[in-house]
């Protein structure tokens, strides 16, 4: 996460200089942040099942199955 804030701070920075402005080293910080965050969340994020394809575990009901029960007990 801080690699894309300083990539990006420092492109807007050298961008500014080059330049001769003042906001885009904020504009690269603010996106160098933003671009973190995402690609952690996309990281980290539990998968998307896909659409449309169910995996048979939801029967009317609300229960998948009979409860386990130890051996000899009902």
């Amino acid at each position: 996460m801080l690699s894309g804030i300083i990539v990006w701070g420092g492109a807007g920075l050298a961008l500014d200089r080059w330049l001769g402005t003042q906001f885009l080293a904020l504009v690269g910080l603010l996106l160098g942040l933003g671009v973190a965050i995402y690609l952690i969340i996309m990281k980290y994020a539990p998968p998307v099942p896909p659409a449309g394809r169910g995996t048979g575990h939801n029967r009317p009901g609300g229960r998948s199955s009979q409860p386990r029960t130890q051996k000899g007990h009902r």
